[in-house]
C-alpha cells in the first residue's frame, strides 16, 4: 500500500505539468485579450504596449510558459492581472468557501441517495422502487440553475426563511481563522457566526446534494440488489438472521465500493462543477472566482484555481482508492 500511494504522488508532477500546460495554452489561444480589456477606453498604443511588457504578454509563449513554471517551483502562482494582488492569497479566500460548500453537499447528498438507494433495493420492482428511482432521475436532470433560483423565490424571497445569497452577513463579526466559516465560529465561541454561516450554506448545499443524491441513490440501488442475489445472502437468511441484518451487514456491506467509487467522483465533480451554483447564489467560492476570472481573462487567477482543482481531484481519488482496502481487505495492491 505504501509503494502504490508513493508511485501515485510520484505521478502527481507530471499530471500537474501536463494540465498547467493545457490550461497555459488554451487561455492564449482563445479570442479576447486581459490588454483588450484592461485598454478599452483608451487604445494609446503605447498603453496597450507598456501593459503588456508589465504582465509579461510580449514575450513569446514558450518563454511566458517557462516564467510561470518558475514562479510555481517558487511557490509563486503569480499577481492578478486586474486585482494585482498574488492569486495565492485570493486562493486561499476562496477555496475553503467552495470546500465547504461540496463538504455539506456531499454529506446531505451522501446520506439521502444511499437511504434512498437501500429503500429501492429492497423494495424492488413495487411502488417504493419505483417512485425512489423516479426522485432520483428528477434530482438529476433538473438544472441546477433553476433549481437555485426556485428556491430563492420560495425560501428566500417569498417565505424569508433564508438569505438570498452570499456566504455571510458582513454586519456580524466573524475573527477568520481556517476560513472555513462554520469552524472559525466554533473555535472561536461564536456560535451565532456558526448559525449564520450554516443558513447561507443551505440553500446551495441543498442544490448540489439533490444533484447528487440521483446518481448516488442509482449506484446504491443496483449495487445492493446486485449484493442480495449473492449465496451468502441465501445462506444468511437460512441461518435466521432478522431481515435488517441481512441487508445491512450482508448487503449494503458488500456493496460499498461502487458506492463509495462514485462517491469520490461526485465530490471531484462537486469541486470543479460548483460554479453555476456559487454564480446563481452569488456565493463567493472558487468555481465563481473561476467563473469571474475567465470572463476578464485573468489568466494567472484561472491556471492556479484550476491547478488547485486538479491536485484537489487526484487527492481525493487517492483516498477512495486506500479505503478499498479497509471496505474489502482481500484488495491489495502491487509491491504494498
Amino acid at each position: 500500500m505504501g509503494r502504490y500511494v508513493g508511485a501515485r504522488l510520484l505521478q502527481l508532477p507530471v499530471l500537474l505539468l501536463v494540465v498547467s500546460a493545457l490550461v497555459f495554452v488554451i487561455l492564449r489561444l482563445g479570442p479576447g485579450s486581459p490588454v483588450d480589456l484592461a485598454t478599452e477606453s483608451s487604445r494609446d498604443p503605447q498603453q496597450i504596449q507598456r501593459i503588456r511588457h508589465e504582465w509579461g504578454l510580449d514575450q513569446p509563449m514558450h518563454i511566458q510558459y517557462f516564467r510561470y513554471l518558475a514562479g510555481l517551483f517558487q511557490g509563486d502562482f503569480g499577481r492578478s492581472f486586474f486585482s494585482n494582488t498574488p492569486v495565492a492569497g485570493v486562493i486561499v479566500e476562496r477555496f475553503p468557501a467552495t470546500l465547504e460548500l461540496a463538504f455539506l453537499s456531499m454529506l446531505l447528498g451522501g446520506l439521502f441517495g444511499i437511504a434512498m438507494g437501500i429503500l429501492a433495493a429492497v423494495k424492488a420492482h413495487t411502488f417504493v422502487d419505483t417512485l425512489a428511482r423516479a426522485l432520483a432521475l428528477t434530482g438529476i436532470s433538473l438544472p441546477t440553475f433553476w433549481l437555485g433560483l426556485m428556491g430563492i423565490g420560495l425560501f428566500a424571497v417569498k417565505l424569508a426563511w433564508l438569505p438570498v445569497g452570499g456566504r455571510f452577513d458582513v454586519r456580524l463579526p466573524l475573527q477568520t481563522v481556517t476560513h472555513f466559516y462554520v469552524l472559525d465560529g466554533l473555535l472561536t465561541g461564536n456560535l451565532q457566526a456558526s448559525l449564520v454561516a450554516v443558513k447561507h450554506l443551505v440553500m446551495p448545499a441543498t442544490v448540489l446534494g439533490l444533484f447528487i443524491a440521483g446518481f448516488i441513490a442509482r449506484i446504491t440501488r443496483a449495487a445492493v440488489m446486485e449484493a442480495m442475489r449473492q449465496e451468502y445472502v441465501r445462506t444468511a437468511r437460512a441461518k435466521g438472521l432478522r431481515e435488517r441484518a441481512v441487508v445491512v451487514r450482508h448487503g449494503v456491506r458488500n456493496a460499498l465500493l461502487p458506492i463509495v467509487t462514485i462517491m469520490g467522483l461526485q465530490f471531484g465533480n462537486l469541486l470543479g462543477g460548483a460554479a453555476v451554483t456559487e454564480t446563481v447564489f452569488a456565493y463567493p467560492g472558487l468555481g465563481k472566482l473561476m467563473v469571474d476570472a475567465i470572463y476578464v481573462h485573468d489568466f494567472p487567477q484561472v491556471q492556479a484555481s484550476v491547478l488547485l482543482l486538479a491536485v484537489t481531484y487526484v487527492a481525493v481519488n487517492l483516498i477512495v482508492d486506500v479505503l478499498y482496502v479497509f471496505i474489502d481487505p482481500r484488495i491489495g495492491y502491487a509491491g504494498g
